[in-house]
């Protein structure tokens, strides 16, 4: 995870070697926007002059009662005594118990620890701790005691005990299993009564010599660590044993244990009695209310007190919830069509909670309705909802997120749209590549049926719509966006679109955001005199002149265009020879930075395995920037070379490095200048007192560049925001 950091003052550091480039960092993990939320996280940095753009979020664990929703925690909330640090990133998992008790796990902001488990009581928040540590897993489970149920991985169930404060590992893959054979995997949903007593699915693997040394299994195990086999353990494919892996299972406090899945050759839910008999409690093929019960989904059953059981019953009609008691079945809710992500209990009260279409939802015992909707919350519009967890009272707790793109701009954090806006009709869903020059920013964005979008603001001003998926293209036809090759200038946006219908299947289009006008500059099939036609499009670039664009010919080679007014004229092309290669050309061209009318390039030399490397196009001659493999002080050879920036400093170039002495491959920022080549900063780097572990693509502005790294943690950020070089 990538945490932004974009401010215009900031601490002054090192990379590891002094010699390297002044690092400032700019804004780090848990910093406040204009609107008072906290970033957990950032990634694609755009960057024009003193402005940055990039993808962010923040996230909040919420309980709602009554139609009302209070912040249980949320990004940027101190850590509890006697943590010292923020929390980061909230997970999506979040457990309420009958007594109101709420449970969730985070990633920190801390020098003492990088994640942990949390449990909200009465009197505030505590630390879920084993002595002194703090104990961090997949929370999955909390009961009335206030015993704490987690995983790791597939491989352990563990307990933590709210009166010893103490944590006992219940079940670990390798574990002898009931009835032969050792626990292989174990289900990510395990379940907890107040009795202390888990129930959960597992894949056992037995002695070979059978035709399927996997067997899958439902099972109990109490705080002894005692382990019972319910359904007993069934020989399947490998393809099958990892779906029943995701299969839901419920206990109630006496012990009954409810299921659903394939015994023997019946499908159906099944409800295991403390006394040990095992029964099913509706068939497939079972008449309910005038449907034929065709199947069972996975994802959700429960059990309450008393013995009854619902699950998700497959209907023709769409799934509903079924409830079954005293040997009869009623559906008690319509179709739930895109249901997710339910409770995985049933209430006394007999109440069920899950997500459909962004909003939380529960059956009250009577009907089902939506209990809070995405912009009805304390942490602001246009959230998205997750893991929902509901108790007797009709109290849901819930994981809340929003992500949006965010502008840093003259000392200004401000987020310029949110994951559920909605620009030009058209509610985002997702948001995908984006840049900033000047005060335009221009993005890609997608609706809740995958459909992209082009959007742009300007100055502040409300986002405007540019293009979306089948409006009408200025070339006949509709807008079909396939790829996402944008770059703006002056309230000017270049794009890359396929066309429907229209006298070309491709174009480069120009759009003029004042005057509301897109037209096409370059279509596939266009002739290039001396060249060939274009057969494609890849990466867009605005510069004062018009756009540059690499572009696919009919004869199998790529060029780099630039735009006039009378057409496309080709800058740099395959054969065009290279200096000091003893006589090389150039076979390959990928992608490119413009500085002036100079271009930096990768590309790749002739003959038989011609190196890939950096190129420098300057008054119609090519030269030699950079070759992958080149020996890079202190960094071992570096490969996979792609160019990010052209000044006065030389060329910057994104590659991977291997250092020695432990050779792992890392990502890098280098700067070359004349014959001489560093490392600007890189992976394994320090910064904040932590280790860089990844970076990101950076951005060029100003004479620096704008860096996303991760740091390892613990540290007092879990990434940054960098500016370097300047």
């Amino acid at each position: 995870m990538v945490i932004v950091v974009v401010a215009i003052v900031g601490a002054l550091l090192l990379a590891a070697d002094p010699g390297r480039a002044a690092t400032t960092v700019l804004v780090m993990t848990g910093d406040a926007a204009v609107g008072g939320e906290r970033l957990d996280s950032i990634s694609a940095p755009s960057a024009s002059r003193d402005t940055a753009t990039f993808l962010g979020g923040t996230s909040a664990v919420l309980a709602t009662s009554g139609g009302v929703s209070t912040v249980v925690a949320r990004t940027g909330d101190p850590l509890p005594a006697p943590l010292d640090g923020t929390f980061n990133q909230l997970s999506s998992r979040v457990v309420i118990n009958d007594d109101g008790a709420i449970a969730f796990s985070a990633t920190l902001n801390s020098r003492l620890v990088s994640e942990g488990l949390f449990l909200r009581e009465r009197e505030g928040l505590v630390p879920v701790t084993d002595g002194t540590a703090l104990l961090d897993g997949a929370l999955t489970d909390l009961n009335r005691e206030g015993d704490l149920l987690y995983t790791t991985g597939r491989t352990a169930i563990s307990l933590w005990s709210r009166s010893t404060r103490k944590a006992v590992r219940l079940v670990t893959r390798g574990d002898p299993a009931p009835g032969g054979g050792s626990f292989e995997f174990l289900g990510s949903r395990p379940v907890l009564n107040d009795s202390g007593v888990v129930a959960f699915v597992a894949i056992v693997r037995v002695p070979a010599g059978r035709r399927s040394n996997e067997t899958t299994g439902v099972f109990t195990v109490d705080g002894s660590r005692r382990v019972s086999a319910l359904l007993p353990a069934q020989p399947v494919t490998r393809t099958v044993s990892r779906a029943f892996l995701r299969r839901a299972v419920a206990i109630n406090g006496a012990g009954a244990v409810a299921f659903t899945g394939v015994f023997g050759s019946v499908e159906g839910a099944f409800l295991f009695s403390p006394a040990g008999s095992l029964t099913p409690v509706a068939r497939a093929g079972d008449l309910i209310g005038g449907e034929r019960l065709a199947g069972f989904d996975p994802e959700y059953v429960g059990v309450d007190s008393s013995g009854r059981v619902a699950f998700e019953g497959i209907f023709d009609g769409g799934p509903r919830l079924v409830i079954a008691a005293g040997g009869s079945l009623a559906a008690v809710s319509g179709p739930l069509q895109d249901a997710r992500a339910f409770a995985p209990r049933l209430t006394d009260s007999g109440r069920i909670a899950w997500v459909r279409d962004g909003r939380v939802e529960s059956y009250d015992g009577e009907s089902a309705h939506p209990v809070v909707a995405p912009d009805a919350t304390p942490v602001g519009p246009s959230v998205s909802v997750s893991s929902p967890s509901i108790n007797d009272g009709g109290v849901v707790a819930f994981a809340a997120r929003q992500d949006g793109l965010y502008v840093r701009s003259r000392g200004t954090l401000a987020r310029v749209a949110a994951i559920g806006d909605a620009v030009g009709g058209v509610t985002i869903a997702t948001i995908d590549t984006q840049v900033v020059r000047g005060g335009t920013v221009a993005f890609f964005a997608r609706s809740a049926a995958g459909d992209p979008l082009l959007a742009v603001g300007r100055g502040g001003r409300a986002l405007v719509k540019v293009v979306a998926q089948g409006d009408p293209s200025p070339i006949g036809g509709t807008f079909d966006f396939r790829e996402e090759f944008l770059d703006a200038r002056a309230g000017h946006v270049f794009f890359v679109s396929s066309v429907t219908g229209g006298s070309a299947e491709e174009a480069l289009f120009e759009a003029d955001v004042g005057r509301h006008r897109v037209r096409a500059l370059v279509k596939r099939g266009d002739a290039v005199r001396g060249h060939g036609r274009i057969t494609s499009f890849d990466q867009v670039s605005a510069t004062p002149r018009g756009p540059a664009f690499l572009a696919g010919l009919d004869n199998g080679t790529s060029v780099v265009f630039l735009w006039r007014r009378s057409g496309p004229v080709p800058v740099v092309t395959a054969g065009h020879p290279v200096q000091g290669t003893d006589g090389r050309s150039l076979v390959g061209v990928g992608g490119f930075v413009m500085h002036g009318d100079s271009l930096l390039l990768d590309g790749s030399l002739s003959a038989v395995d011609g190196p890939a490397g950096l190129f420098l196009w300057r008054a119609g001659r090519l030269s030699k920037v950079f070759l992958d493999g080149e020996l890079v002080p202190g960094s071992g050879p570096v490969i996979d070379s792609q160019p990010i920036a052209l000044g006065r400093g030389g060329a910057l170039f994104l590659g991977s490095f291997s250092p020695p002495p432990d050779a792992i491959e890392r990502l890098g920022i280098f700067q070359r200048r004349g014959r001489s080549t560093q490392r600007f900063i890189g992976a394994g780097d320090a910064v904040l007192g932590a280790t860089i572990t990844d970076i990101e693509r950076p951005a060029a502005a100003d004479g620096s560049l704008i860096v996303a790294v991760e740091l390892d943690p613990p540290a007092p950020a879990r990434a940054a925001l960098l500016r370097v070089g300047r």
